[in-house]
């Protein structure tokens, strides 16, 4: 069978035997060596890209939506395969829809249009995001107050038959405590800590538990103060706990994303946060999401009627170039950021968000303009003219 050649490339976050290299070669969905033998019979496809970068596919654990849809409102879908098609144009090849605090009827309709597209695009959707319902109703954001409430056996129940359809789910520490943490963990069910007015000890007493995710850092959890470093100094204090950052420049400062950076390096990623509006074909002055109206301002961002932040408009290309020209990250790190930790986070990174022998073929191609020229998805390689 023949394969697809890539050569003289910029080579991006590369281990084992393509550390260094400048070529790859894409055979039977998996990323191989550079094999003359490949070029010997003529079958292969080989495109020269004069120095263009190629990385790992990034991989968002933080989709509300976007081309116009809202998951939590949609779910459907149709409405997955729509996102998924502006997704992958912009060079995100694996995603995580988002569910917000809503009622049990939405929950099981969402799992069961995730568990169809799961099936449908495999490796592409890793499962749903269960962001609430048990989460503190004093950082709840934009989720409806009405449907979030603590954490029952019949949750646990419920959960336990639909584990196989949810990457993770978010809870806050002092509204799911230690027993229903521990019942949580283990069933399998993978953790992230936010929505929170979590204290110190609570984020502490979690960690020493097993979770080791925190949900959109800096945002919808109690600030840090010289006397209760809460859950944001429990962060930076831990040594094995991984971050998510929403990457526009308003969720979080740039000079503290830089700061965040530097304490965590490789164990802080980012995420879009994107509602519909990202990429929407058509204009969104406003929206509804979760039954709040959120405003498009074009000084503020997306925001709801008290100003509140309410998700962003980017794709993660957008997130990695800020923090390339915007925060000062090298290129490599911001990489990492938006690819190899999100598949540490779901434990997909012994074949996702590296580019090396045997790993899953999910590779962008980008001029140093950050624009995307290729995508390559489970080793099926498409000019972005082609994706349109």
């Amino acid at each position: 069978m023949g394969a697809t050649i890539l050569r003289n490339a910029k080579l991006h976050l590369t281990k084992g035997v393509l550390e260094g290299a400048d070529s790859l070669a894409v055979q039977n969905h998996r990323i191989i060596p550079l094999d003359p033998v490949l070029l010997e019979d003529g079958a292969s496809e080989e495109i020269d890209l004069n120095g263009m970068h190629v990385a790992p596919g990034f991989i968002d654990l933080l989709v509300n939506g976007c081309a116009g849809v809202t998951f939590s409102s949609d779910l459907s879908l149709d409405g997955l395969e729509r996102m998924r098609r502006w997704l992958t144009l912009r060079g995100t090849l694996t995603f995580v829809p988002t569910l917000v605090s809503g009622p049990r009827e939405s929950m099981t309709r969402a799992l069961a249009s995730v568990r169809k597209f799961m099936d449908k695009h495999p490796g592409v959707c890793p499962g749903i995001h269960l962001e609430g319902p048990f989460i503190n109703p004093e950082r709840k954001g934009f989720h409806g107050s009405g449907y979030i409430r603590g954490i029952s056996n019949s949750d646990l129940a419920y959960l336990r038959d639909n584990i196989d359809n949810i990457a993770y789910m978010t809870v806050a520490p002092e509204v799911v405590r230690g027993k229903f943490l521990m019942e949580l963990l283990n069933m399998g069910m993978k953790l992230s800590l936010g929505h929170t007015n979590a204290t110190f000890n609570d984020t502490v007493d979690a960690f020493k538990l097993g979770v080791n995710n925190i949900t959109h850092l800096f945002n919808a959890m109690r600030p840090v103060n010289g006397r209760e470093p809460g859950i944001i100094g429990a962060v930076l204090n831990a040594q094995t706990v991984r971050a998510g950052v929403i990457a526009d420049g308003r969720h979080v400062h740039p000079a503290i994303v830089r700061i965040v950076h530097q304490m965590l390096k490789d164990r802080m990623y980012i995420v879009s946060d994107s509602q519909a509006i990202a990429g929407s074909p058509e204009i969104m002055n406003s929206f509804t999401v979760a039954g709040t109206e959120v405003f498009n301002d074009s000084k503020r961002g997306l925001i709801d009627a008290k100003g509140s932040l309410v998700g962003t408009n980017i794709c993660m290309m957008d997130g990695v170039k800020f923090l390339v020209k915007t925060c000062g990250i090298p290129l490599e790190e911001a990489l990492m950021a938006a690819s190899t930790i999100p598949a540490r986070v779901l434990g997909l990174d012994y074949e996702s968000g590296w580019i090396d022998n045997g790993y899953r073929a999910d590779l962008i191609v980008f001029n140093d303009d950050f624009k995307i020229r290729y995508v390559i998805q489970n080793g099926f390689l498409k000019t972005t003219a082609e994706l349109i």
